[in-house]
């Protein structure tokens, strides 16, 4: 059973469709523009009262709440219990800035680690779910100099570092300018590494599935929105596990990226991906060809 659900937007498409699985929503909203900036966020509460569905609100980018501690109202931001089901939006580009209290700016990505900090300690409480799904979505866009600076300092796997030098080697990262749905690679190699880093020391092992790549709804009609989505599936280490795993084996290398073409998924690999023809496509199917025993949610 899904506990909670985060990072629901305003009209709770996902709410309705899951609301069967669901226990409760812990969702976020971020100002309205125009002369209601409340708008958004009133109508997110009115909608989940009507369902029904037991729900906590904040006012705010899931990001700027997390790593703050508090929402635009002042309302502390905390977790009670482990949260099953991540559904995370990153609005505005991974690779961006959100303020501190003490003045500083936080990478946007670095919600991510108070994330799994915050469920290490909900399950050091509780002692369960032991497994939970994080649903990852964020723009396929990012400053050049920013993602090459990134990618340098992030303390990446050995295989992790092979794979981005085989991808500059084919697809180089330009010294200026902004990546628009370009490099993919760039931003699945930081989000992986920002995600095995953050896994490690809570001894959470996690399945990676592959990277889907698609065109969003555009800002403007100037300005389009290439996106990516990815799931991964995590499980807390027992007691007897010395580490965490991470799979499939050499993910970044060894599984070919997805792209929406219409209604279908196709394979669509960027460079330093191995092209595998053979590789399923729809995620059902992809989870049953390639989990461990370890992630059989039927045993």
């Amino acid at each position: 059973m899904f506990n909670n659900a985060r990072g629901i937007p305003t009209s709770l498409i996902d709410v309705r469709l899951w609301q069967d699985m669901l226990d409760e929503v812990i969702a976020f909203e971020l100002p309205a523009p125009g002369a209601d900036p409340r708008q958004w966020i009133t109508q997110l509460r009115t909608n989940l009262r009507t369902i029904g569905m037991r729900s906590v609100t904040y006012y705010g980018s899931l990001e700027s709440v997390v790593v703050l501690g508090r929402d635009l109202d002042g309302q502390p931001y905390k977790q009670a219990n482990v949260v099953t089901l991540y559904n995370l939006d990153f609005c505005d580009e991974i690779a961006s800035r959100v303020d501190t209290p003490g003045g500083e700016k936080a990478w946007r990505f670095e919600a991510l680690r108070t994330i799994v900090q915050d469920q290490r300690d909900a399950f050091r409480r509780s002692g369960g779910p032991s497994h939970f799904v994080i649903l990852l979505t964020v723009r396929n866009q990012v400053p050049a100099r920013q993602i090459g600076g990134l990618l340098k300092r992030r303390n990446p796997s050995v295989s992790a570092h092979r794979y981005a030098l085989t991808c500059q080697k084919a697809k180089r990262i330009p010294d200026t300018g902004t990546l628009m749905g370009s490099h993919a690679w760039s931003i699945k190699t930081l989000l992986y590494t920002t995600l095995c880093n953050n896994f490690s020391a809570p001894n959470i092992s996690a399945l990676f599935f592959p990277l889907v790549k698609y065109t969003g709804t555009p800002i403007s009609s100037k300005v389009p929105s290439p996106m990516l989505h990815w799931i991964v599936v995590c499980r807390f280490g027992k007691k007897e596990d010395c580490a965490p795993t991470f799979f499939p084996r050499d993910y970044l290398s060894s599984v070919t990226s997805l792209e929406v073409v219409g209604d279908a998924l196709t394979l669509n690999p960027e460079p330093g991906e191995a092209m595998n023809v053979h590789q399923q496509v729809g995620s059902t199917a992809w989870f049953d060809a390639n989990h461990p025993p370890s992630f059989d949610f039927s045993l």
